[in-house]
């Protein structure tokens, strides 16, 4: 009788050992499925958006480039770890431009949807590249964003740079294009509120593009100063958000000093 109790305690406590054994593959399964996901699956290519807003994301360097089909603007994108393994892509202004799940489903975020579109890839994509531009493509952008400007905005503004240097340099000059249109668009996009459009019709008078190790956004009394990095390719250009938002705060500030 002894002999019967001790065997089936022995069985029980087998099963309760595979049992524990089996539940405990099953939580390791878990961990190592969420730990492989932690940092969210971004999978380059085109996109549709709420079967309305298409773009493309490539990866480049340790950021991503975003480009939407509507616009010729290049984004830059870093990405941050967001909750549940997921990751979030931000803008060089700080705005979140897309929320990637821990198991891959993208969201766009954009000024007209702020809560949100779930997005679809449909397909593969080609790494952008900035083109090969002449200084005289680079004078006639500039002529050609004050006239927008002056036409769409009624804003009277003078782009200018150092044509010498660029005229020398087919690098600088690739990036020096994409520089001047991220600004037009940054001032376009400052100018359609009437207290922006005021503030840059009272405070700024030139549009000035210089080369420096790094891009930045300063006002020299009515000169508003934007450099850019054409060894850094696109991240070496302040986007027009960043450059949108730069005036915000470079604009206020000279105001509370008048």
């Amino acid at each position: 009788m002894i002999k019967v109790i001790a065997e089936r305690l022995a069985i029980a406590t087998l099963l309760i050992g595979l049992v524990g054994g089996s539940i405990a593959h099953g939580e390791d399964s878990v961990q190592e499925r969420l730990s492989s996901d932690r940092l969210g699956r971004i999978e380059t290519g085109t996109y549709l958006a709420g079967d309305k807003i298409g773009f493309q994301l490539d990866a480049a360097g340790g950021g991503y480039l975003l480009r939407f089909d509507d616009s010729p603007e290049v984004f830059v994108l870093h990405a941050d770890n967001a909750s549940m393994g997921g990751r979030v892509l931000k803008y060089d202004s700080g705005e979140t431009a897309l929320q990637v799940s821990g198991w891959g489903g993208i969201t766009l975020y954009t000024d007209a949807d702020p809560v949100g579109l779930p997005a679809v890839r449909t397909g593969d994509s080609v790494t952008p590249m900035p083109a090969a531009t002449s200084i005289a493509d680079v004078q006639n952008a500039a002529q050609d964003d004050a006239q927008h400007l002056a036409f769409v905005r009624r804003l009277n503004l003078a782009f200018g740079a150092d044509w010498s240097s660029l005229a020398a340099d087919a690098a600088s000059r690739a990036l020096a294009l994409e520089a001047l249109e991220n600004v037009a668009r940054g001032l376009d996009r400052f100018g359609r509120s009437a207290q922006g459009h005021d503030a840059l019709a009272h405070r700024v008078n030139t549009v000035m593009l210089a080369i420096a190790g790094r891009p930045t956004v300063t006002l020299e009394g009515k000169k508003l100063m934007v450099t850019f990095d054409p060894g850094s390719g696109y991240e070496g250009c302040a986007s027009s958000r960043a450059i949108s938002r730069a005036l915000v705060t470079l604009l206020a500030a000279r105001q509370k000093q008048n």
